[in-house]
């Protein structure tokens, strides 16, 4: 799976928060299983992903990796399961701020100046 810049745009309002195209491939950790899937749709509250069916009750913790970064350290976001969908899955982030979580860690890792990475 690629990352396009390009295809970055907002989806139509139909939630509170603003949800985004997207397709950023994950690898799904629920228990102790691995599903490939890509998050199509985000907002800061949630993620729609598209994977084989996870086959876990609501509210069933997911880790989800984010796959388009390089480097030995991963990336991650939690979420739990919230219902199937006809593709895939619907997540709620449980970090209280997924992005700003996910950024600093990347401008942590990218500069040689932090000590504790």
């Amino acid at each position: 799976m690629e990352f396009d810049d390009d295809a970055l745009r907002e989806a139509p309002v139909r939630r509170v928060a603003t949800r985004y195209i997207v397709r950023i491939p994950v690898l799904m950790h629920v228990g102790p299983a691995q599903i490939e899937g890509a998050i199509v749709d985000i907002s800061d509250s949630g993620a729609r992903v598209e994977c084989k069916s996870l086959g876990v009750a609501p509210g069933a913790s997911v880790s989800l990796e984010l796959c388009w970064f390089d480097g030995p350290e991963r990336l991650s976001m939690l979420a739990k399961f919230v219902r199937e969908t006809s593709m895939g899955c619907a997540l709620r982030f449980v970090d209280p701020d997924p992005f700003l979580r996910v950024f600093v860690k990347l401008a942590r890792m990218h500069d040689t100046n932090v000590p504790d990475r």
